[in-house]
């Protein structure tokens, strides 16, 4: 028969032990019982986070299929019924203003040419009431 050893611990495992008793037991909660066991149980089960995964990436897909649409709705140009009374009173321009790839056309052959075709664009878009419309930028 082995005696056990004394142990420099069991003088706090009783006073800790003493203390856990004199702690009255709060009643059972039934429902906090289910909702933890559902909790655990959700955690626990492997096919219901598979699910939960697979979910987020076609949200995510479904999202950028909206926007891509929603983008493509709002940057096509709405025709309207052509009002030819209108369309006599507005002037026409002699030269398009550059678009982008004009812009970045013309920056690939050199300043001189970016200039110029910044200078043509200023003097279409710009009221000429002042001497400093008619500077060039160079």
């Amino acid at each position: 028969m082995n005696t056990p050893t004394p142990d420099d611990n069991d003088a706090m495992r009783d006073a800790l032990q003493r203390d856990a008793a004199r702690v009255p037991e709060p009643p059972f909660d039934a429902t906090l019982h289910q909702a933890a066991m559902r909790r655990i149980r959700a955690l626990a089960d492997p096919a219901g986070r598979t699910s939960r995964f697979l979910l987020l990436p076609a949200l995510a897909t479904a999202a950028a299929v909206l926007a891509v649409a929603a983008l493509v709705f709002l940057g096509r140009p709405h025709s309207s019924p052509k009002n030819e009374v209108a369309a006599e009173l507005i002037p026409h321009p002699a030269a398009p203003r550059a678009s982008l790839l004009a812009y970045r056309t013309a920056a690939g052959e050199g300043d001189e040419a970016l200039l110029a075709v910044l200078d043509r664009d200023a003097r279409d878009l710009l009221p000429a009431s002042s001497p400093v419309f008619n500077t060039t930028l160079r």
